[in-house]
Order: structure tokens, then sequence, then C-alpha cells
């Protein structure tokens, strides 16, 4: 019996090398670089770990305060124009000449059909002619056409009512809840402003990417990271495009997690001590605690040139000082997270799988005698 159990042995130890796993051991990710190839960093509290944005691919913050006021006549709006004249009248039924002394004047009143202030900015009015009204408040509007209308009317006030037309609007779309055109008015909308109104982003705001164009000029940040006396918070200049994105932020867990998953990010940024918790930590039974690894893609500046130079940062839990480190390290997106398995773990499923073949071995030997 002896004799058929060392031959069951020595089979399953021709195959040990092929056992199954769920990832390298740490000797295993360290000896598998080639010198050179990959850049191996312990972390420690003093290792620095850049800006959890600076993965993100976005365009920036350019884009400044919207300099337009929004109360001011532009090509589209609609102009209510309504005349009161006392005394001698241009618009209605004249005074007579023979009026007593002390008889109070007759007054009229005549509201003119809505003006469109066409692309050239100028209207026309009766007795007026032409009005360049294009940025004028509406006060101005109805002060101007006083002016043209002094000495044609006894007594005259004007008063103009603008309501905006598609030229005081700014455009929001994507994924909000309602997107289409919103007025702007003299309150000096901005992006939070015009988000709220449109419903709010379809998605968690740390999943969603706000991108405003204006002209040529493009500025994309972070939802969850505009604040509203942030400079990102700008006032929303008409004309102004926003688009909501969505763009979910993860980062990777392989190897001996408690969960292999996708880790969404909560919120701007993430520490290393946090991405572990989520997962549940390590194994006990499988995860050496020494080979905690974090593959990236760092900024490398080679020959007067950016490029982007494979890392891998290696955390041992095993040292107290580790968990202050892990504190302060800032995951990016598209982090891989490795936690590598133990040493034992192999000897383990090896003295498990002998037992398994030795069993029905021993079994039958003992039958047959």
């Amino acid at each position: 019996m002896t004799r058929v159990l060392a031959l069951a042995v020595l089979a399953v130890l021709s195959g040990c090398a092929s056992l199954p796993t769920s990832g390298p051991t740490a000797n295993q990710v360290v000896s598998g670089l080639q010198p050179g190839e990959v850049e191996v960093i312990a972390i420690t509290p003093s290792t620095p770990s850049g800006e959890a944005a600076d993965a993100e691919a976005l365009a920036g913050w350019t884009i400044p305060d919207g300099s337009g006021a929004n109360d001011r006549v532009t090509p589209g709006d609609r102009l209510m124009i309504t005349v009161y004249e006392v005394g001698y009248s241009l618009f209605g039924n004249a005074g007579s000449a023979t009026d007593t002394a002390g008889a109070l004047p007759s007054g009229t009143t005549r509201t003119f059909p809505t003006l469109v202030v066409p692309d050239s900015g100028q209207i026309r009015f009766p007795y007026a002619g032409t009005i360049y009204v294009n940025g004028l408040s509406s006060d101005a509007v109805a002060r101007a056409i006083e002016q043209k209308l002094r000495g044609k009317s006894q007594y005259l006030q004007v008063m103009a009512v603008t309501e905006p037309g598609p030229g005081r609007s700014a455009l929001i779309g994507g994924d909000v809840a309602k997107p289409g055109r919103v007025t702007l008015t003299s309150d000096r909308e901005r992006l939070l402003d015009l988000v709220a109104l449109a419903g709010g982003p379809t998605a968690r705001k740390a999943d969603t990417v706000v991108r405003l164009a204006r002209g040529r000029f493009i500025s994309e940040a972070r939802l969850d990271a505009i604040g509203p006396n942030g400079g990102e918070n700008v006032v929303v200049a008409p004309g102004d495009r926003i688009e909501l994105l969505r763009s979910p932020r993860t980062l990777t867990v392989l190897g001996a997690a408690q969960k292999v998953s996708e880790v969404p990010f909560d919120g701007s940024t993430m520490t290393l001590s946090e991405a572990i918790a989520r997962t549940g930590g390590p194994l006990d039974e499988r995860a050496d605690a020494r080979g905690v690894f974090i593959f990236r893609y760092e900024r490398r500046e080679r020959d007067g040139q950016t490029v982007r130079q494979p890392v891998i940062y290696r955390l041992d839990l095993m040292d107290p000082a580790a968990y202050f480190a892990a504190q302060q390290f800032a995951m990016r997106p598209k982090d891989v997270m490795l936690i590598a398995n133990a040493r034992t773990n192999q000897i383990e499923k090896f003295l498990r799988l002998v037992s398994a073949l030795s069993g029905p071995v021993v079994t039958g030997v003992v039958l047959t005698q």
C-alpha cells in the first residue's frame, strides 16, 4: 500500500505547478518582471501618489463667467411697446383745441403689436423710424422711442417690455432628467442652476462629467467637483451648450480579496485604505498581507517628452506604518489592485488534492487484501 501511495504522490507532484489559483504570489509578481521594465515602489507615508484626477482625460476648465448681461435685448426677443399720451395725441384721438383752462386733458393709451427683433438688431416704430435696440435694456428702448417722438405729441410716455427669445438662452442635454433650452434671466444663472433647472443628472454625481461649450472653447469637470463658490460654477452666457455625460470611475480588484470586483468611486477621491475596505480586505486563508499591489501608469519626463510609464506600488499590511500610508495614498480610475496569494496557499491546495486522491487508493488497496 505504501508503494501505491508513493506513486500517487509522485503523480500529483508532477502536476503541482498547474494547480488552479486566483492569482500570483508576491514573489511571482516581483520576480516575473524584466530589469528596468516596470518600476516597483514600496508604499510608505512619504510615498507621493499624485492627484486622483491625474488619470482623468478631461479637457480641464478654462471658460470664465459669461460677460453678457441677460437683461439686454438680443435678436429674436419680442418687444411689447405701449404709448401713453396726454393732450394732443399722436396715436389716439386729438384733444380739442378749445378745451377750457383748468380742464383735465384727455389721455390715450395705445399698445402696439409685438415686435420681433431681427438679426440686424433694428426695429421700425411708427413716426420714430428705425431704432437700434440690440444690447439695450427695456427701459433704454422706451427712452429711445420717446426721444424719437419728442415734439410730435403733447405729453408722451413709453413703456417697453421684453420677452426673451432663443438668443437669450442656453441648451442643456445629455444625461439629464429634462434636456432642452433654458431661458436666461437677469438673475445671471450659474452652471449648477441650469443643472438643477434641467432636473439634475440621471446618474450619480460622482459618475457625471459636465461639459460646457462656448464658441470654440470647451471645458469639462466632474459634477461632484463643482462647488457653489468654485471657479467651475460660472455664470452661463447666452448660446452656451451644456452636456452631462455619464462616465463612471472604477478600479479593479483581483486576487485573494474577499470580493473580486470593480469598485466605484463614491466621490471625487478614494484612498487605498478605503478601496481595501470596500473589497472586504484580504482573505485570511489565501492572501499574503505583505503583497498588496497597485498597477498603474504614471507620467514621466523622458528626453524632454512626457511618457506613460508602468509602475507597481506595493503595500505591506504587516507593517503598522502601512496603515497610515494607505490613508494618504490616492487611488485613480482604472487602477488595478492585486492582493497576492500566500505561498502556503499552494501547499494547502496540494495537501487537499493528495488527501482527495489517496483516500480512494487506500480504500481500494484495503478491499483487495
